[in-house]
C-alpha cells in the first residue's frame, strides 16, 4: 500500500503545482494586457474598429483584480482570464496593424569615418565603386 499512497501524494503535488501555475499564469497574462492597453494610442483603438482605449483598460483592469482576488479558477476568474484572453488574441493583433512603422536603416556615406571599415575604403564585398 505504501506505493500506491507514494503515488497519489506525487500526483497530489503534481495537481497543486500544476493549479498554481494556472493561477500565476492568468495573472501573468493580465497584467500583459493591461501595460499593453495603456500603451497604445488611443487612435489605433478607433482605426482598428475595437471600441476604444478606455473600454479595452476598464476590461483589463477587472478581468486583472478578479483574477488577483477570486482565483483564475472561479467562475468570475474564469471570465476575466477570457476577457484579458480576448484582448491579447483579438484586439492585439489588430492594433499592431495600426501601428506605426519603425525603419531600422541606416543610410552608408562614402568617407565618413564611423562606416570605415579597418582595411580601409573600399576592401569590402559590398562595397560600391563606379566602373565595377
Amino acid at each position: 500500500m505504501s506505493v500506491l499512497y507514494t503515488i497519489a501524494v506525487v500526483l497530489q503535488e503534481a495537481v497543486v503545482w500544476a493549479w498554481r501555475l494556472a493561477q500565476v499564469a492568468g495573472l501573468v497574462m493580465g497584467v500583459w494586457a493591461l501595460i499593453d492597453s495603456a500603451l497604445r494610442s488611443p487612435s489605433h483603438y478607433v482605426a482598428a474598429g475595437k471600441r476604444t482605449k478606455g473600454f479595452w483598460l476598464g476590461v483589463n483592469a477587472a478581468g486583472l483584480g478578479v483574477v488577483a482576488l477570486m482565483g483564475a479558477a472561479s467562475m468570475l476568474g474564469l471570465l476575466g482570464v477570457v476577457a484579458n484572453a480576448v484582448y491579447l488574441a483579438d484586439v492585439r493583433p489588430a492594433l499592431r496593424y495600426y501601428a506605426p512603422v519603425r525603419v531600422r536603416s541606416s543610410i552608408r556615406i562614402p568617407g565618413r569615418a564611423s562606416q570605415r571599415r579597418p582595411g580601409g575604403p573600399g576592401s569590402g564585398p559590398r562595397d560600391w565603386r563606379p566602373g565595377r
